[in-house]
Order: structure tokens, then C-alpha cells, then sequence
């Protein structure tokens, strides 16, 4: 993936400290009420800074009073802040490949400053944004801190990643445009309250970060393409937004139109055949291919512009986090409103055929999108020229003892991808050629 530049929450996913929030909390609402300000106005303090605003402007006691012994308890707190394991790793891994680093914080800059020095940290970040540098409605959860980062180092969205451990973190990074990884069982530094918020990928705690890391920084798609010079360059297009040229592998599957000149007019690597070998030609090819290359990913895409690359990113997930070896995406578990009958039905006894022969159902096994680790792609020996493989592959998954994930995705079709694929005389190719195969 082209990931460019990583910006790190602070609190809770890169240092942590012994004193929790919910004590500052208490600390605070002392502090007011010896201010002689009312319970009723103090309220659950949620979010802190944000209730200080208010209590300024209804009381008339000035805000930077009041926001003052935020800071002081803040910075109190953070004498006693430590690195996470693996925070020191990961840091230096993404500086050793040129990938740039900022903070973006709810802590005061004071605070923040203090933490990252004490720590010895703060000489990896080129931005920090912390709360009094934005607009407070800009603040985490809206994407302005995050957005203020990307205007200054010139970074697009799409080639960021937002690591932090909390839901705020996850709705800024969505609400900027960028990926989201979250971290889950860091406990120390941890806000107060939670927010539930769907990350793009997530892991434990940072020392699984680099592992992470090593997989979507070595990806690659592989786009099998036959006549597909009306759709190729929208599909590229979408891909290039996440993914680096040299990373999307283009098979020319022999096509007689423009397919190969637009392609390569987008920089991409294109392996083109002579003739046309069909489906299973040209994802054997790309396959065989990446792994060659080293691929710690490698993602299946068609050409034809029936998937979403919104959906390539979570059938990617399971396999980034290392909990799958192989995953599908699944019409079928997903949103099915644009998938004819006839699709339904005739993927449904596909899928019932290819569950004879894998000894495993998989609910959407004609699926082109899929995404496979490097090693189980290096695992796949692909047989059929056509239509058959993917069935095939479900097999050889299986066979190979590939962890297999189903993601639900959504089913796009257009009268032009209508007419490509899989139909009834397809469906009873394949299972002759799967039965022929077997019984070899």
C-alpha cells in the first residue's frame, strides 16, 4: 500500500501514565468546586476542555483560568508517562522506510511536549497538533487536526494512516478521509468513556504494529483483464488511491481492444498474454507474479468495475491483522440488492459444488475479490484456465490449510458487468471441469 504518512494518537497508543483520566477527572471537578462553581454546571466534565468552554462563557470566569489547571494536572500527570512495548520499534521502522510521522492530540501542547520528550520520542514527529492549535470544533472527533497535518506536509488522505486506541480516533481519521488502525487493549492513557467506531484495521497493542505494518507496505493487486478498455481506467484510478503503481499488476488476458495501452498509459506493471487464456491464465499469472516478488498481500480485483475499492480494504483486514490467510468477499453475506435472482441462484449452486469438492462451504466462492497472505498464495496451484478457478482456488485454500475468512461486500452491478462472468453454461463447465480435475 502507499502509506506515506502515519499520524499517532498520543495518550493510550503510543505513552501511557499510572494516574487514569476518570482520576484527573475527579481532580478537576475539585478544583472547580473550590472555584465555587456548581455541581449542576460541572457536569460529567465529558469531554473536559469542551466543558471549560462552556462553564467560561456561563460563569464569565475567563477560560484560560480554567483551562490552566487542566494543563497543570495534564503535565502532573504525564511525570510519571512510559512508551508502550513496541512504540520505540515502530517508530524507527517507519523512519527507516521514509514514512513521515505526526501526533495529533486532545492533550494540551504543554502536556504533549512533556510527554514526548521525556520519553525521548519527540524527534520522530514532523507536525505535532495538539487541542489548542485548532478550532475546538475541530477537535477529535472531527477531522480538523488530522486535516491541519495533511495541508501541512502535503500528504493526500488516502495515503495516511490514523493509529490511535479510541473511537474519536477512528471517526477523525473517516472524517479526514484517511485509513484507521486501532489499537485495542492498551489500558493506561485510555480516555474515560468509549465511542464505537468501525476501524479500518486493528491490532492488540503496538507491538504488533511492524507485523502489520511489513503486510500492507507489501501488497499487491492483481487485476486480471480481457477487453476491459471501458473499465480499466476508472478501476485504476480507484486502486492508485491506496495503492503504489509498481504494487498493481495488470494481466492482459490477450485482449483485442485498448485494454494494454490504457493500462500501461496509468504506469502500472502490465504481463500480457498472447492469446487469450481465460480467468485462471491470467490469475495464475498474477499470482505466480507477486509472489515472486516477495508479496506479504496479494488482492484479487476485476476489471470490470464491479467492485468497490471501499470493500477491497475490508477483505483485506482479516489478513493485514494475521487472523486469516485467506479471505473472500462475500456478495452474498452483503448488501445484495443490486444481484439479480438469476446471480443469487446460480452462485448458490456453485457454491454448493464447490463445497463437494473443498469439504468446506463458502458462501460466495465466485467471488473475484479476495485477498490472500503470501504464503498461501504461494500455496495455490492453479489448473483451469477459466471460470473453474474460483472454485479452484477455494479448493487449494482448503487443501493447504489456509485460514479462510468470509467479509460481506457489497454486490455492484452494471449492464456492462452483467454480461460478464459466470451464467448457466459456466456453471455447468465448471463442475464438469472440477469433476475431470478430481478424478485425475
Amino acid at each position: 500500500m502507499d502509506i506515506r504518512l502515519v499520524v499517532f494518537d498520543l495518550d493510550g497508543t503510543l505513552v501511557g501514565a499510572p494516574k487514569a483520566f476518570s482520576e484527573i477527572k475527579d481532580e478537576l471537578r475539585n478544583r472547580l468546586l473550590e472555584l465555587g462553581i456548581r455541581e449542576g454546571l460541572i457536569g460529567d466534565l465529558t469531554p473536559m476542555y469542551e466543558t471549560l468552554i462552556k462553564i467560561s462563557e456561563k460563569t464569565g470566569i475567563p477560560f484560560d483560568e480554567l483551562h490552566s489547571i487542566q494543563v497543570e494536572l495534564e503535565r502532573d500527570r504525564m511525570k510519571d508517562a512510559f512508551l508502550f512495548k513496541g512504540v520505540l520499534e515502530s517508530l524507527e521502522f517507519l523512519r527507516e522506510r521514509g514514512i513521515r510521522m505526526a501526533v495529533v492530540t486532545r492533550s494540551s501542547r504543554d502536556a504533549a511536549l512533556f510527554a514526548l520528550q521525556k520519553t525521548g520520542i519527540a524527534g520522530y514527529f514532523d507536525v505535532i497538533v495538539a487541542r489548542e492549535d485548532v478550532h475546538p470544533d475541530q477537535l477529535k472527533p472531527s477531522g480538523g487536526q488530522i486535516t491541519r497535518v495533511l495541508d501541512v506536509l502535503g500528504v493526500p488522505p488516502e495515503k495516511t494512516l490514523v493509529v490511535g486506541d479510541h473511537g474519536y480516533d477512528v471517526i477523525a481519521a473517516k472524517n479526514a478521509g484517511a485509513l484507521s488502525l486501532l489499537v485495542t487493549s492498551h489500558e493506561a492513557g485510555r480516555m474515560s468513556f468509549s465511542v464505537e467506531a468501525t476501524p479500518n484495521f486493528e491490532i492488540p497493542t503496538m507491538e504488533h504494529f511492524i507485523p502489520m505494518m511489513e503486510r500492507l507496505l507489501s501488497s499487491y493487486v492483481v487485476v486480471p483483464a480481457y477487453n476491459e478498455e471501458k473499465t480499466i481506467g476508472s478501476v485504476l484510478t480507484d486502486l492508485l488511491r491506496y495503492f503504489r503503481r509498481e504494487e498493481i499488476v495488470v494481466v492482459n488476458d490477450g485482449s483485442r481492444d485498448r485494454t494494454e495501452e490504457i493500462a500501461r498509459s496509468f504506469g502500472v506493471h502490465v504481463l500480457t498474454h498472447l492469446v487469450n487464456r481465460g480467468l485462471g491464465g491470467a490469475l495464475g499469472t498474477g499470482l505466480a507474479y507477486a509472489v515472486r516478488k516477495g508479496a506479504r498481500m496479494v488482492i484479487t480485483f476485476d476489471a470490470d468495475g464491479q467492485h468497490l475499492i471501499s470493500d477491497a480494504l475490508k477483505v483485506m483486514k482479516p489478513v493485514a491483522e494475521g487472523k486469516a490467510d485467506f479471505a473472500v468477499g462475500s456478495r452474498l453475506k452483503g448488501d445484495t440488492s443490486q444481484m439479480p435472482f438469476v446471480k443469487k441462484f446460480g452462485n448458490f449452486v456453485l457454491d454448493f459444488i464447490t463445497a463437494l469438492f473443498a469439504h468446506k462451504y463458502v458462501s460466495d466462492s465466485q467471488s473475484g475479490l479476495r485477498c490472500f497472505s503470501g504464503e498461501c498464495a504461494a500455496k495455490i496451484k492453479i489448473t483451469c484456465d477459466r471460470y473453474a478457478v474460483s472454485s479452484e482456488i477455494i479448493i487449494e485454500a482448503v487443501k493447504n490449510g489456509c485460514r479462510i475468512a468470509e467479509v460481506p461486500i457489497k454486490a455492484v452491478y452494471t449492464e456492462y458487468s452483467m454480461r460478464k462472468g459466470t451464467n448457466v453454461l459456466e456453471g455447468v463447465k465448471i463442475a464438469l471441469n472440477l469433476l475431470f480435475d478430481k478424478l485425475r
